[in-house]
């Protein structure tokens, strides 16, 4: 036993093990990154929380056990950080936030930095928390987010439906934003997700809603009517959209913006492939002839 215990207290061991706690900001990266970029939705809620949990205390552990080692207080110092991070992007997801806070002040704290230096950082990370907190209130006040002001993401997540409507070859997803803001009657936005960037974890499942598109925002969603009439073609409010032309253009548009020429006359969707209306309205009545478009008419970058 006592050779165990001298093994333990080997500080060529203790310098081993404090390469472990790289881990700990490489997993905190990880969850920024779904936080940000995914929308996220447990399929177990109680499992999923207690193996979160696991993993940030066996961390806690090796960097208490390491606390003195010089890498395990540099990840010391960098943790709280991103954990602000976290609790900027997540805001208002308490249980995806706190864990984390409170495992990087427990190793914040614990660790073997000079006091002055630790003091002064502690002071800057708790400032850091009491103003994100008053600018994030203030930004909610606003109806905005950090992803509503991001130019490639303009997704609340906070107002999604988790009600989808997928292509049948289940590689795009409809989804819908609803906002209400009080109102008779709700803003509802229509977003085109790709299912090939979803993630799937162990009791989680993360759907991706960074670079997805917007097809079409309206007041009255009773009065749109939708269907998927093939695996890349959505029939959306009286015209088709082209879901593998639709990101395609996007991608352009996001490499070349400058590429853009508003002036140059388009051609319907119906006009490119000498289509009628009817053929979808499914009726030989004389239609209302639709307004010219194109099929990233209503796409919002």
């Amino acid at each position: 036993m006592d050779k165990i215990i001298d093994i333990f207290r080997n500080k060529w061991v203790k310098f081993g093990v404090s390469f472990l706690s790289l881990g700990l900001p490489a997993f905190m990266v990880y969850v920024d990154w779904l936080a940000f970029a995914y929308y996220l939705q447990p399929v177990s809620a109680v499992p999923l929380f207690l193996m979160y949990v696991l993993v940030l205390f066996v961390f806690a552990g090796i960097m208490f056990y390491t606390r003195m080692q010089i890498i395990t207080r540099i990840v010391a110092l960098v943790t709280p950080a991103l954990s602000f991070v976290l609790f900027f992007i997540a805001f208002g997801q308490w249980y995806l936030i706190i864990p984390p806070i409170v495992i990087c002040a427990f190793t914040f704290l614990a660790s073997g930095m000079n006091e002055t230096l630790k003091t002064i950082l502690g002071t800057v990370y708790l400032l850091m928390f009491v103003v994100g907190t008053l600018v994030y209130l203030t930004m909610l006040h606003f109806n905005l987010t950090i992803q509503t002001l991001m130019p490639f993401s303009e997704c609340d997540i906070s107002k999604r439906s988790t009600e989808y409507d997928f292509s049948p070859d289940k590689t795009y997803r409809l989804v819908l934003y609803i906002d209400d803001a009080g109102n008779e009657r709700s803003l509802v936005s229509y977003y085109i997700e790709k299912t090939a960037d979803d993630i799937e974890l162990p009791y989680l499942k993360c759907y991706r809603h960074l670079d997805s598109l917007k097809i079409l925002a309206t007041m009255d969603k009773d009065s749109v009517v939708y269907k998927w009439i093939s695996d890349n073609e959505l029939y959306i409010d009286g015209h088709v959209k082209n879901m593998k032309e639709l990101f395609e253009q996007a991608e352009n548009n996001r490499k070349n913006p400058q590429k853009e020429d508003n002036d140059t006359e388009k051609l319907t969707y119906y006009e490119e492939h000498d289509w009628d209306n009817e053929e979808y309205y499914g009726t030989t009545e004389p239609q209302t002839p639709a307004p010219e478009t194109t099929p990233a008419e209503n796409v919002t970058e």
